[in-house]
């Protein structure tokens, strides 16, 4: 049986141990590209992550351009964008870009 004298320190204790600030996280892996935009044969492509040394494959075809990135996430995070610049193989011309993450093509930020 608890008394309440033993109660209270208790439930302080749990409290405390609720409120204690977590552990930052970081996990690396492949990430979605949120943007892009081509600058002849280099693309440009923006992800949500923030300093996470992020690294870029790419697969070209005749009408695709498929690029993976691999980055870091850190929890908490600071507030950034990490920007890669891939090159390619040829200009990009009639291509489409798809994002090897989701499969499918990432919002552009062509202009």
């Amino acid at each position: 049986m608890v008394t309440r004298r033993a109660a209270l320190p208790m439930a302080v204790a749990l409290l405390l141990a609720a409120c204690a600030p977590s552990e930052p996280t970081e996990v690396r892996g492949p990430v979605a590209i949120i943007g892009w935009s081509n600058a002849g044969n280099e693309q440009i492509v923006d992800v949500d992550t923030c300093n996470g040394d992020p690294v870029a494959e790419v697969v070209e075809t005749d009408t695709t351009v498929t690029i993976t990135v691999t980055s870091t996430r850190r929890d908490p995070g600071d507030a950034c964008l990490d920007i890669v610049r891939v090159e390619l193989d040829a200009d990009l011309g009639d291509r489409q870009v798809i994002d090897g993450v989701t499969g499918e093509e990432p919002p552009g930020i062509e202009g």
